[in-house]
């Protein structure tokens, strides 16, 4: 395996000059090293998932696709996500690199492949952080009044307001961050365990407003075979985004080369019983045509029914606050890909500099905030913007499975040969990996349909902003300004690998 070399960028001036990469950190000097600790990492993964918000943007259409029988289809949805956090683990102890599979990607496909792979998880985040942030208004309006209830421009305001706050959590150091996202997601989980408790009270208890359980739930035609199956994991995948969040602040956590392969298998599976106890304990809370008919706020229905006004009023604050947390997560997730690729001149070099006291990406993050702030407020702005931002928030779940099937290849590619030296390497490296992406790529092509088509309007812009990409791309190659397109691709060489213990 070939040594990284770390280069010097007279454009990032915020570092010290004597600065010297450690073991654990690509970018020394410029992020806080050891900032985080494995706890604090997953706190921020988790957060990022937002499992409340999802639970309650997904109940209903889910629990409509596959009836009672929907956990079956979020656990089943769980064994490609774990796949794929292996491919992280693996490929994090190559390179313990922010950019993530920009940079492996780059370094053992294609710099084109890693490029266009850091541009998909930039989008994700940033159109991800406004998809989010836009519901936080409608929930708190309807905590105070009824009269602004369904303005949309006093929405946009709290949301604005909302993207302003978290960003200077953000702005101040990932420390904050951590204990910000500690609150919010202890608040969050005591708030939807008493409302799962209660849903389950109702359906083994013989509640008049619950479903009453049968085993015939969890039959195969109940799920509707695979084509409920599949079309389950289409919604699944989108709930499960975000855990990658621990990998893209692998250089400020501790250990930072094996703590933040360990934050992503343990998110993907703390998520995965969460999300797979609570859809079990909310789908037959009440009964199916009242879930279905109040499918837009169907956790605060749900609270209302099995408790009262005040438990509603919790539920609500609940997802707000769960809300804010994935908005705080995705613009520190995806200003550190921004960070990485400014650092590297692959993109302006004012993206590659950080705060000379909190070393936070400041420049990277405001460009993800600025992004959602200003889609909020267009669509404040009348039907023709709102159809617009309907039309690109909805390609939020394809970008994560896009850039998700990029990593499993990436790990394969680059461990082919130590695969090829035994069972067990290629059942990890190569042959779950590569299934796993195979099957974010059957979910990718199978959710196409729901988006219009192949020429529809959503996929239009997508391919819009996909086309954006790969121009600023060939912009940055035919400047030359930067190594990232000319270095040698790499592969593990386990005869060359030596004692080091991380390389394997």
């Amino acid at each position: 395996m070939s040594e990284h070399t770390h280069r010097e960028h007279f454009l990032t001036t915020d570092a010290p000059a004597s600065s010297t990469a450690d073991a654990g950190q690509e970018h020394a000097g410029y992020l806080r090293t050891n900032a985080l600790s494995l706890v604090g990492n997953v706190v921020i993964a988790l957060g990022s998932v937002a499992p409340t918000a999802s639970i309650a943007l997904t109940l209903s259409a889910i629990v409509a696709t596959t009836g009672f029988a929907s956990p079956i289809a979020v656990l089943f949805c769980a064994i490609p996500m774990l796949g794929i956090a292996m491919a992280y683990r693996r490929l994090n102890m190559w390179h313990v690199n922010c950019g993530a599979t920009y940079v492996w990607g780059g370094r053992a496909i294609s710099p084109y492949f890693g490029w266009m792979t850091g541009w998909v998880i930039i989008l994700a985040y940033f159109l991800g952080a406004t998809s989010i942030a836009y519901p936080i208004g409608p929930y708190a309006l309807s905590l105070v009044s009824n009269r602004w209830e369904n303005s949309s421009v006093a929405a946009a305001l709290i949301g604005a307001i909302a993207i302003v706050a978290v960003t200077a959590v953000a702005y101040v150091g990932i420390r904050a961050t951590s204990r910000l996202q500690g609150l919010l997601i202890v608040i969050e989980y005591v708030a939807i365990t008493i409302v799962g408790v209660l849903g389950l009270i109702g359906i083994f208890g013989g509640g008049s407003h619950s479903e009453h359980f049968d085993w015939s739930w969890f039959s195969w035609s109940a799920l509707g075979g695979v084509s409920g199956l599949v079309n389950a994991s289409l919604i699944a995948v989108y709930m499960y985004s975000g855990w990658d969040t621990a990998i893209l602040l692998n250089e400020e956590t501790e250990n930072a080369r094996t703590n933040p392969g360990k934050a992503v298998i343990g998110s993907v599976l703390t998520v995965a019983v969460l999300f797979t106890v609570f859809t079990f304990a909310l789908e037959g809370a009440v009964k199916y045509n009242a879930l279905q008919s109040h499918g837009d706020n169907a956790l605060t229905y749900i609270a209302g029914v099995l408790g009262n006004t005040a438990l509603a009023k919790l539920m609500i604050v609940t997802v707000l606050f769960s809300a804010v947390g994935s908005t705080l997560a995705c613009i520190v997730a995806g200003g550190r890909v921004t960070f990485a690729m400014g650092y590297d001149k692959v993109l302006p070099p004012i993206f590659g500099r950080t705060h000379p006291k909190y070393k936070t990406p400041v420049a990277a993050m405001l460009a993800g905030a600025t992004v959602a702030f200003v889609f909020i407020w267009l669509y404040a702005l009348g039907s023709s913007t709102q159809a617009v931002f309907d039309s690109v928030v909805s390609s939020v779940g394809l970008l994560f499975a896009l850039f998700y099937a990029a990593t499993g290849f990436a790990v394969a590619v680059y461990y082919r040969k130590l695969a090829a030296t035994g069972v067990r390497d290629l059942l990890e490296l190569a042959v779950y990996p590569v299934a796993s992406a195979l099957f974010l790529c059957y979910v990718i092509w199978r959710s196409i349909p729901g988006l219009g088509g192949w020429t529809g309007r959503n996929m239009e812009y997508l391919y819009f902003l996909l086309a954006v990409g790969a121009v600023l791309m060939l912009y940055a190659r035919s400047r030359k300004e930067s190594e990232y397109f000319d270095q040698p691709l790499e592969a593990f060489d386990p005869a060359t690998a030596g004692e080091d213990p991380f390389a394997a």
